[in-house]
């Protein structure tokens, strides 16, 4: 995950951007460099604000500072600066960003609340600047803030090199999977923007990954290879190009462990490599990387100096010793998982400690559901979904989101809407959820959507009756890199018929359909394979077990069950993944269903379970 403060309760309305004056101090720099104040979006309750100190003086700045007093408005939080105060505030440098180089510059950020009055223009003092600064509207679209602080642009490397020629020879053990992007975006993700497989340019194969409406210099392209060995060194390339017209600029490659307890530093980060990129050549980006620290792996970032650049990458690679667990599955936003995961659920509103002990993916009981989310209306509560995706992200396991639309635990105030107004704040809904986890593996887009079920009429009311595939339309755009499952209520037992014409009429608007597996005590081990072979036959889509309980009381009962169900699941080719739905005594949905204790002792089924799959 990315280091942030952000608070977790945040307020979304998009409104018209805005500019402001500030002075700033370079504390050991008497001479003037040039501050820039730009409002980066702003809704009605609140704004993100950047502020840029360029040294045009003739000699390096070593340590600056600014301050600011407003008169309603506060700050929330802000990054790639030390804050401290309460108004008024004080921002002065972070270790590594404390000297500006004559030419270069230094970006820091905040966002405020407005409480009740306009985006105020404070007065803020600075020798540095000499009270003579200019302010600007940023160019970026108004949006939601995003849930990570800003990474350096650049940072000290263990190992980097550049180069643009062409006599590059891949390794031989090269451990990349889809490093040509040949199968869609599997292992390709982003830190934010839009990342969509691109064939208008490729440097070999037929596509290539394509990164747009870059805000921020951390906005890149990010690349899954899986677990790497502590102390083994990498050799890691990829080629760029920038999009048609563009300037030549300056690309990193950085290499990112998880984030570690120190918020206050960024030696998770190591830059690999640098290249000046082009639009008329591809050039690339290579060097070796040495996997150190005190947390695993997460992921390569292919990352601009520029904040705006667009650019594609192609051909990554890695040699070296994979690991012996890297099967290229983790929490990528591609959900790229190379083996069938058993995944489960929060307990009781939280990720219990002992989750990772049993589990490789994790589904949201409620907390993700809009409802959940967005009770009052324009004001969202992130907090329980921070946490279930800090713990994922910690131990780079794959989330899949429940859910985007469905006709139950959805906001109340909907109600009160119109046709217009609500399709507007659907999209809205969507388009933030994927603006803060933007590495969303799966995501339960429509849920229960066959006729008797809990169908989401407030979709069919703003979108008519295609309503289905236009929420998968806004799924598919604010959420490129994630599978979109269409998901519904023990289709392998009941409404079976009626489930695979639904699905089947999504076409390819669907990438996934999700089969909920509640209440099939009692199905043979035959009856439930043929049902999914049917739904496979007939929708030729990837299945995903999304919602898997038996709810006994009666141990053997249990045990029985899932002895006839689960190596179905698990040896089906075309079942990608099975999340169980709850595991622990008295705090699941469906009373009986828990698999141990609250204090770990496992039921009979559950020590089968680890036994035969879990521990294999």
């Amino acid at each position: 995950m990315y280091k942030t403060n952000f608070i977790t309760h945040t307020v979304k309305r998009s409104c018209a951007l805005i500019g402001a004056g500030v002075a700033l101090a370079a504390l050991s720099q008497t001479s003037m460099a040039a501050c820039t104040y730009a409002i980066e979006s702003e809704w009605n309750t609140g704004f993100v604000a950047n502020i840029t100190i360029k040294n045009d003086t003739g000699a390096p700045i070593n340590n600056w500072n600014v301050n600011w007093q407003y008169v309603n408005n506060r700050m929330a939080s802000g990054w790639n600066a030390n804050f401290s105060g309460s108004n008024p505030y004080s921002a002065t440098n972070m270790a590594w960003n404390g000297s500006i180089a004559v030419g270069q510059s230094v970006t820091f950020g905040f966002q405020g609340n407005k409480n009740g009055a306009p985006a105020e223009r404070p007065s803020v003092n600075g020798a540095a600047c000499g009270g003579a600064t200019t302010s600007s509207a940023s160019s970026a679209p108004s949006s939601v803030p995003p849930s990570s602080s800003s990474v350096p642009s650049s940072m000290p490397g263990t190992s980097s090199s550049s180069s643009s020629s062409g006599g590059y020879t891949v390794p031989a053990n090269n451990f990349a999977q889809n490093g040509g992007v040949e199968n869609n975006l599997t292992n390709w993700g982003s830190t934010a923007a839009t990342v969509t497989r691109s064939t208008q340019d490729k440097r070999s194969g037929a596509a290539s990954a394509l990164i747009s409406g870059r805000t921020a210099n951390w906005h890149g392209i990010t690349f899954n290879v899986g677990s790497l060995v502590s102390g083994n060194q990498y050799d890691v390339a990829v080629w760029v190009k920038l999009a048609p017209g563009t300037p030549d600029s300056v690309i990193h490659l950085t290499g990112k462990r998880l984030d570690d307890s120190d918020s206050t530093t960024y030696n998770e980060y190591t830059r690999v490599s640098t290249v000046t990129a082009s639009s008329t050549e591809w050039r690339l980006l290579q060097g070796y990387y040495t996997q150190s620290g005190t947390t695993g792996f997460q992921h390569f970032i292919i990352e601009g100096e520029s904040t705006t650049v667009s650019y594609y990458a192609d051909d990554f690679s890695i040699g070296g010793q994979a690991a012996s667990s890297s099967s290229s599955s983790s929490s990528s936003s591609t959900g790229g998982t190379t083996r069938k995961f058993i995944g489960n659920i929060t307990t009781s509103g939280a990720v219990r400690s002992d989750f990772i002990n049993y589990w490789n993916q994790i589904t949201g009981e409620n907390e993700g559901k809009w409802g959940s989310v967005e009770g009052t209306r324009d004001v969202y509560n992130w907090a329980p979904v921070d946490r279930i995706y800090a713990y994922a992200r910690q131990h780079n396991i794959p989330v899949k989101a429940h859910t985007f639309i469905w006709g139950a635990q959805s906001p109340s105030w909907l109600n009160n809407l119109s046709a217009t107004e609500t399709a507007a704040e659907i999209e809205e809904w969507i388009r933030d959820y994927c603006a803060r986890y933007p590495d969303t593996a799966m995501i339960d887009v429509v849920n229960e959507a066959v006729p008797g079920h809990q169908p989401a009429g407030y979709a069919q009311r703003a979108y008519g009756n295609n309503w289905i595939q236009r929420v998968f339309q806004l799924a598919r755009q604010y959420c490129p890199n994630s599978i979109l499952i269409l998901n519904d209520y023990n289709n392998i037992r009941w409404q079976h018929n009626e489930f695979i014409a639904l699905a089947k009429a999504q076409g390819n608007y669907i990438d996934a359909v999700g089969l909920q597996a509640h209440e099939l005590k009692g199905m043979t081990a035959a009856q439930v394979k043929t049902a999914i072979d049917n739904i496979w036959n007939q929708v030729g889509k990837p299945i995903y077990i999304s919602e898997y309980d038996i709810g006994d009381t009666n141990d053997q009962v249990q045990l029985q069950n899932f002895q006839a169900h689960f190596p179905v699941f698990w040896d089906h080719p075309q079942v990608k993944g099975i999340t169980i739905w709850g595991y622990v005594n008295g705090r699941t949905w469906i009373e009986g269903s828990g698999l141990i204790s609250e204090n770990g002792t496992p039921r009979p089924a559950m020590t089968w379970l680890l036994n035969n799959y879990i521990n294999k």
